[in-house]
């Protein structure tokens, strides 16, 4: 039996699992709110404050053991580990009912081992960490990708290997609170002093109730290669396709005017033909252009007072046909506000997130706008009830390798992306995400700056 509780500084419990009540007789919702020492044995209390003591000055994992009074009077001996938690402001308990581990016997080996063999058996960079930020076990894919040879990467600090900006003497969650739960771009040295570009992500995990941080690193050199083909592609469209196109163009209107002789009637018809075909041509390479532009941040902005309200009903306006096809009910709620943006760039942005949400919504489902007034910003959302997404699905979004296009109607002119609409609303100094959960539909929000008064 394992029973895992978080308490504060003074010993209250701030939160406990449920199976508090099979071990002790005691419910979660009984023991939040007390002091854990009001169930320990009395005579082991002292002890028990001492360890916790040390777990909160010393940093490091305390284990001890303290025996609890159960409901029914009946005292259990329990085996405790205590670790404190900067970032959760909180110490993080586990109590264990097995027997004690003799002395000098590693009470964790049994778990650590497991944890070792899946680590091995998964093909990713993977370490384990002891939450002063030392380097417990890599495996082998981890010690390949950093070429450490025979020297491995075990009892290395984490900061030593990987470039994080970390304060120095900090440990724990207030050292790596900021690499937690995320997924981190950076690019880091191996021990042959070749420069990889990589994704690091930590989490927290127990392993037989030893609290611990799980690393994960990813390759993403093949990533970066296919982003520098993809530019080195879309360079070549503009050199070598563009350019020529441009230049055929000119020649087709200079015939058509006469300059270069007369064309008959059916010479013409062909000639406006293929005038025609170049331009949609050229419009799609444009297109393609400009939303590679948006999406590297490579554009300027003409920024203006503009009403908000006023910009979402003329993209919803704009999209009319395609909202009555699907017979969705609209609603828009919120002040009138005025927001410092460039006005087409933000139209783009509105019309792309609109367009997606007519696209996913069922057929007669609302989509709700709402305008949220957040101090020195403008916060926009649009929510529909289509058929959510996954987290795989929500990080494609603005993966530059896994952009689907979203286009007006399902076809015509290109509204750009979701990462290029981003791009957009970074660039004007706001931030852009999303909320959605399978089956629950999407809520994309981004907000803006206002304007001045």
């Amino acid at each position: 039996m394992e029973v895992i509780a978080s308490v504060d500084g003074n010993g209250k419990v701030l939160s406990i699992s449920q199976n508090s009540f099979e071990a002790w007789k005691l419910s979660a919702d009984e023991l939040v709110g007390r002091s854990i020492f009001d169930i320990l044995y009395p005579e082991d209390m002292m002890a028990a404050q001492q360890a916790l003591l040390s777990a909160t000055f010393m940093k490091q994992p305390t284990q001890f053991e303290c025996r609890v009074v159960r409901r029914d009077a009946i005292v259990v001996p329990m085996y405790w580990t205590a670790q404190w938690s900067d970032m959760d402001d909180a110490m993080l308990m586990v109590a264990q009912d097995h027997i004690k581990p003799k002395d000098g016997e590693d009470p964790f080996k049994e778990a650590r081992e497991t944890m070792r063999f899946l680590m091995e058996s998964l093909p990713l960079g993977l370490f384990l960490a002891t939450v002063d930020g030392k380097i417990d076990f890599a495996n082998k894919n981890l010690e390949t990708l950093m070429e450490t040879g025979a020297l491995g990467l075990s009892e290395r600090l984490i900061r030593s290997v990987f470039p994080m900006d970390v304060r120095v003497g900090a440990s724990g969650d207030s050292a790596y609170g900021p690499y937690i739960d995320r997924k981190t771009q950076m690019r880091v040295l191996t021990a042959k002093q070749r420069e990889l570009p990589i994704e690091f992500s930590l989490r927290r995990v127990n392993v037989g109730g030893l609290p611990m941080y799980l690393g994960t690193v990813l390759n993403t050199s093949e990533r970066f290669e296919l982003q520098r083909m993809r530019q080195k592609f879309i360079d070549s469209v503009q050199v070598q396709i563009k350019a020529p196109l441009a230049a055929i163009m000119m020649h087709i209107e200079l015939t058509l005017e006469g300059v270069h002789g007369n064309l008959n009637d059916q010479g013409k018809r062909r000639a406006e033909t293929i005038l025609r075909d170049i331009q949609e041509m050229m419009n799609a390479i444009e297109g393609i252009l400009e939303v590679n532009k948006l999406q590297s941040g490579t554009f300027e902005l003409d920024l203006t007072p503009n009403n908000i309200m006023v910009l979402l009903r003329q993209a919803l306006m704009a999209m009319l046909s395609e909202i009555r096809e699907k017979e969705l009910v609209l609603e828009i709620n919120g002040p009138e506000l005025a927001v410092m943006v460039d006005e087409e760039k933000i139209m783009t942005v509105v019309m792309t997130l609109f367009a997606n949400a007519v696209r996913y919504s069922p057929h007669g489902s609302k989509v709700r706008v709402q305008i949220i007034d957040a101090e020195e910003k403008v916060r926009v959302e649009i929510i529909d009830r289509g058929p959510g997404m996954t987290d795989d699905q929500k990080d494609a979004l603005f993966d530059p390798l896994r952009q689907p296009t979203v286009t007006e109607g399902g076809g015509g002119g290109n509204l750009g992306t979701i990462l290029a609409a981003k791009q957009i609303v970074e660039k004007h100094g706001g931030t852009m995400g999303v909320i959605s959960h399978q089956g629950a539909g999407s809520n994309f929000w981004f907000d803006l700056p206002k304007a001045p008064d």
